[in-house]
C-alpha cells in the first residue's frame, strides 16, 4: 500500500458483529409478551432443552433478548448463557445496562468473558472491566484480542469523554483528493454506517476538519479534502465530563463528537446513541439523588442495596421531623390557648413544600443543562421571589377567606394567610439558594437537595406560623382575644 492510500485508510472503524435477526419483520412485543417468552424459555431450560431455549431467544430483537435474560433467575440464566454462541452473547451484553452486564459477566469464565468483550464495542467492554475486580479485569484484558482498542478507553473514567468514546473512527488525511478517498472507502470491508461522519487529520494525526459522506461524494474528483471539509469542528478533550459532551451535541445538533488529546490528536468519537444512554442515566441519577435514593437502587435489585441507599436519608428525615416537633413544642402555650391552630400546620407546611420542590426541580434541571450558573443567582431570586409573592397573595386570600368563613375568626384567617405567603417566599428562595449553594461548594445540586428544601420549608414554616399566632395573641389579647372576635 502506498503512502497516500495508507494515509486515507480509516484509522479505526467500528466493527459490526453479526447476530441472529428475525427473517421477517415482527411486531414490537409488549412487556407482557416478553414475560411470556421469558417463562417459556425458563420452562425449556427446566426440562433440559437449552438449545430450544436459545432458539426461542434468537427470535427476539437484541434489546428484547437482553431484557428477557436480565429478568431470569441465576440458575436458568447460567444454563442459557452456556448455550449461546459468543457473538450472540456479546450482542446481548451490549444492550444490558451496566449493572446487569456486570452480573452476567460474573457467570462467565475468564476466557469466555474475554471472547465476549472482544466482540462488543470498546467503550462497552471498558465499562464492564472497570466495574469488576481489577485482578479479574487484568486477567480478562490479557486474553483479549482487542486489548489496544479497549486499553485506549479504559484509562479514562467512565464519565469522561475518553471513557465514553469509541476509538474506531474513520480519519482521512487532508491532502488527498475526493476521488482517492472514495476509492479507499469503497474498498473498505467496514459497514457503511461507519462513514456517515468522516474526520480529517493532518500528517501528524491532528484533527483539522470534519466531512459528511454526501459532501465527499458530490465534490469534484480532483478537489483535496482540505478544500471540502468543514474546519470548524466542535471537539472535546478526553477528560471532558460526559454531561458537557451531551450539552455540546444537543446545542450544535451533531451526531458524532470527536475526542482529542491535549495536543489535538484525534483519539476517537462519541456517537449520539451513546449520549442518549448518558442523558437517561444522568436524569435517573439526578432524580434519585434529589429524593435520597442511590443510583444503583432498582425495584428488582437486592434488598440490602436498597436499604443501604435509602435508610440514611430516612434517618435524616426523622431528624427533620423531630426538629419540627421541637419547634411545635416551643409554642405549646399558644396552641393550648387556640387548639385550632394545630389543624392548619400541615396546610401551611405542605403548600410551602410543594412550591419549594417545584422551584428546586427547575433550578436543578437548569444547572444540569448549563442554562444557568451561580452568576444568575440574583436574577433567579428576583424571578422566583416575584412568582412566589404573586401566587402567595392569591392563595393566602383564598385560604384566609376559607378559614374566616369556617371558624368565624378574622385573626386566625390573617395568621394562616400571612404564614402561607411568607412560607411560599421562603420556599422559593430555598429552591434557588440550596442547589446554587451546593454547586458553589462543589456538591452535586441533585444530591438530596429535595430533603434539604423540605426541611427548610417545614422548620421555617412552623416557626413563622406559630410565631405569627403568638404575636397576634400577645398584641390583641386584651382588645379582642383570638377565637372570640
Amino acid at each position: 500500500m502506498d503512502r497516500e492510500t495508507e494515509a486515507t485508510s480509516p484509522q479505526r472503524v467500528e466493527q459490526v458483529f453479526p447476530g441472529t435477526r428475525p427473517e421477517t419483520a415482527a411486531p414490537v412485543p409488549s412487556p407482557e409478551d416478553l414475560d411470556a417468552v421469558q417463562r417459556s424459555i425458563e420452562e425449556e431450560l427446566e426440562s433440559g432443552s437449552s438449545e430450544v431455549a436459545a432458539s426461542r431467544l434468537a427470535e427476539l430483537r437484541p434489546p428484547d433478548r437482553a431484557k428477557v435474560v436480565a429478568g431470569m433467575g441465576e440458575p436458568g440464566r447460567d444454563a442459557l448463557l452456556g448455550a449461546l454462541p459468543t457473538s450472540a452473547l456479546a450482542e446481548i451484553v451490549e444492550h444490558f445496562d451496566l449493572h446487569d452486564a456486570v452480573r452476567v459477566s460474573g457467570l462467565l469464565g475468564t476466557d469466555r468473558l474475554a471472547a465476549v468483550l472482544d466482540e462488543t464495542p470498546p467503550d462497552v467492554a471498558a465499562d464492564i472491566l472497570r466495574s469488576i475486580e481489577w485482578d479479574e479485569a487484568s486477567r480478562v484484558l490479557a486474553r483479549m484480542r482487542e486489548l489496544k482498542s479497549v486499553g485506549a478507553v479504559i484509562i479514562y473514567a467512565d464519565d469522561q469523554a475518553g471513557g465514553l468514546m469509541t476509538p474506531e473512527v474513520a480519519a482521512l488525511r487532508d491532502d488527498v483528493t475526493a476521488a482517492h478517498a472514495i476509492v479507499v472507502l469503497r474498498s473498505s470491508p467496514y459497514p457503511r454506517e461507519a462513514f456517515q461522519q468522516l474526520f480529517v487529520v493532518d500528517d501528524d494525526g491532528v484533527l483539522v476538519g470534519r466531512l459528511n459522506l454526501s459532501d465527499l461524494v458530490f465534490a469534484p474528483a480532483s478537489r483535496h479534502l482540505s478544500q471540502i471539509m468543514d474546519p470548524d469542528v466542535v471537539r472535546v478533550e478526553t477528560g471532558t465530563d460526559q454531561e458537557d459532551c451531551a450539552r455540546l451535541m444537543t446545542r450544535y445538533g451533531i451526531r458524532s463528537l470527536p475526542v482529542v488529546d491535549s495536543t489535538g490528536h484525534l483519539q476517537g468519537a462519541i456517537a449520539i446513541e451513546d449520549l442518549v444512554d448518558v442523558a437517561e442515566a444522568e436524569a435517573t441519577e439526578d432524580m434519585f439523588k434529589m429524593f435520597g435514593l442511590g443510583a444503583e437502587d432498582r425495584t428488582t435489585g437486592p434488598i440490602w442495596r436498597s436499604v443501604r441507599s435509602r435508610f440514611p436519608w430516612l434517618l435524616v428525615n426523622l431528624g427533620t421531623v423531630l426538629l419540627a416537633g421541637f419547634l411545635v413544642s416551643l409554642f405549646s402555650s399558644t396552641i393550648e390557648k387556640a387548639t385550632i391552630l394545630a389543624a392548619f400546620v400541615p396546610v401551611v407546611a405542605g403548600q410551602a413544600g410543594i412550591a419549594g420542590t417545584q422551584t428546586l426541580t427547575l433550578i436543578v434541571r437548569a444547572l444540569a443543562l448549563g442554562e444557568v450558573t451561580g452568576n444568575d443567582a440574583r436574577q433567579l431570586l428576583a424571578r422566583e421571589g416575584a412568582l412566589a409573592i404573586t401566587q402567595g397573595i392569591v392563595l393566602a386570600v383564598l385560604l384566609g377567606a376559607v378559614v374566616w368563613a369556617w371558624q368565624a375568626d378574622l385573626y386566625l384567617g390573617l395568621v394562616v394567610a400571612g404564614a402561607l405567603l411568607l412560607n411560599l417566599v421562603v420556599a422559593a428562595l430555598g429552591g434557588v439558594l440550596v442547589p446554587l449553594g451546593m454547586r458553589a461548594v462543589k456538591i452535586d445540586p441533585a444530591t438530596s437537595s429535595a430533603v434539604v428544601v423540605t426541611t427548610l420549608t417545614d422548620s421555617i414554616g412552623i416557626a413563622v406560623y406559630l410565631g405569627l399566632a403568638t404575636a397576634f395573641l400577645t398584641t390583641f389579647r386584651a382588645a379582642c382575644p383570638l377565637g372570640e372576635c
